[in-house]
């Protein structure tokens, strides 16, 4: 059994879901089941309608639901002939614009967009692509059978980051699929949305249909997980600002995680983590050209050389540095400080420490003011704003120092405000100024990657500045 999740680009109109159809049909004997993400745009046009709402904007917002619905209603109209198909479809949507409307009026008169209510949205967006491309699989001859995550996928209730009780999901999932698949059936569900048990629709994060698929594939014990999406796989660098990076062939979990945490936005980071425990090995492929290789990410293997394979980046850091207003005892400090973070929801991306003082990189996009107001309680706080991470990839790289000394010589004379080289096997990464991230991504590429790299590692890749979402 293998999970195909198909992400937003790969199903944004009639001819992606044409093709969606063609690949799974392709690989019938490997007994899919097919994962959906929202068709490209969905999911940030369901949370403008939220958004707008919340502002008691409701014609602007009923005029987005109008323009998205409209684009399912193209979808259907250009692929679906059998009468009772289309017509149900239509219902649905009729039904979706009904729904819609009654959450604009909700959320309207209560001026306050929840992150229950804004999960109540952003589900309708893979519903309904994966409700069209079940009905298209169906059109192309395909015995497919569209499942509602409510029915298996059951999750905390973190309204807009849940995590899935895995105990529950694999009894619930085996349960509905294991008919299906002896029946010769394609299950086709969603990514990124569940339930929990008392009933409310969930999401588990932005993005995060790739983590879902990975979820289904565990408590399915499937044989391999493939994420389909534009680009041919992992690349040695964002092609959005390195005219022609190489396509790695494989990475390890660990790799593939470091390389999603610090800015790649192939794969979700929590992917690895359902696939990690199953051993499964995950692939990414290009849905436009299926007939590529990909890459593939597995378990690492014990005594590799270091390798560099990939410079992830990330904008939107700030450094936080706190220094206690009196010498409290460090653990004591250290818990006040986590706490807080832990509070708000921010994740270190890097720590740096010297024996009363330690500074902390964080995403910008956190509260801020709210962080640094309670964080005061326990002495000087200051901020570096508007600063990236830079990160260097690959295997083993802690056991090569070099790796610290060239990547010093590539940026140059760019500013680094941190470092971090040590603390995972896998990454070096440096903090810099944000305008300058770019630049230094291109410079540190052509030092790792400009002449001589491994052969059978990576292959060529000259890939158009396309979109990378999932």
């Amino acid at each position: 059994m293998i999970v195909m999740k198909f992400g937003g680009t790969s199903t944004q109109d009639a001819a992606a879901m044409t093709n969606v159809a063609r690949i799974v049909g392709e690989r019938l004997a490997s007994r899919p089941v097919v994962v959906i993400s929202a068709i490209a745009g969905a999911t940030n046009a369901l949370e403008k309608i939220g958004a707008l709402a919340s502002q008691q904007k409701r014609n602007e917002a009923d005029q987005v639901i109008r323009e998205l619905l409209g684009r399912h209603e193209t979808i259907v109209d250009t692929l679906i002939r059998n009468d009772v198909r289309r017509g149900e479809l239509h219902a649905h949507l009729k039904d979706a614009a009904r729904e819609l409307g009654d959450l604009v009026h909700g959320v309207s008169i209560l001026r306050e967009l929840t992150p229950r209510t804004l999960d109540a949205f952003y589900a309708f967006g893979e519903l309904l692509s994966s409700r069209l491309v079940a009905a298209v699989m169906q059109e192309q001859g395909l015995d497919a059978q569209w499942l509602d995550t409510a029915d298996f996928m059951v999750t905390d209730e973190q309204h807009n980051r849940a995590l899935p009780i895995m105990e529950l999901v694999e009894t619930r999932l085996r349960g509905i699929t294991a008919p299906l698949v002896s029946d010769g059936k394609v299950a086709v569900t969603q990514g990124y949305i569940g339930i929990t048990q008392s009933g409310r629709r969930t999401t588990m994060g932005r993005e995060s249909s790739d983590y879902s698929a990975a979820v289904i594939g565990a408590a399915l014990g499937a044989d391999d997980i493939q994420i389909w999406t534009d680009v041919d796989g992992i690349l040695s660098a964002d092609p959005r600002v390195v005219a022609s990076p190489l396509k790695v062939t494989e990475l390890t979990f660990d790799e593939a995680y470091e390389l999603s945490y610090f800015g790649a936005k192939v794969l979700h980071p929590n992917t690895m983590l359902p696939a990690i425990e199953k051993n499964i090995p995950i692939h990414i492929y290009n849905s436009r050209h299926p007939e590529r290789s990909g890459t593939k990410v597995v378990a690492g293997r014990p005594d590799q050389e270091a390798i560099i394979k990939s410079i992830a980046y990330k904008h939107d850091a700030v450094l936080l540095t706190a220094r206690p207003a009196k010498r409290y005892n460090q653990f004591v400090f250290w818990e006040h400080l986590f706490n807080i973070l832990t509070k708000f929801g921010a994740a270190p991306g890097m720590i740096v420490t010297s024996e009363f003082s330690i500074g902390v990189v964080l995403d910008a996009r956190k509260d801020m003011s709210s962080i640094v107001q309670e964080l005061h309680v326990l002495g000087t706080i200051d901020l570096l704003e508007k600063k990236a991470l830079l990160s260097v990839v690959g295997s083993n790289i802690k056991k090569c120092p070099e790796v610290v000394t060239r990547l010093m010589k590539a940026v140059g004379a760019i500013a680094v405000h941190a470092v971090s080289f040590g603390a995972s096997r896998s990454n070096v990464s440096i903090l810099i100024d944000d305008d300058e991230v770019e630049d230094a991504v291109r410079r540190v590429h052509e030092e790792f990657f400009g002449s001589r790299v491994q052969p059978g590692m990576f292959e060529s890749a000259p890939l158009s500045a396309g979109s990378l979402a999932r």
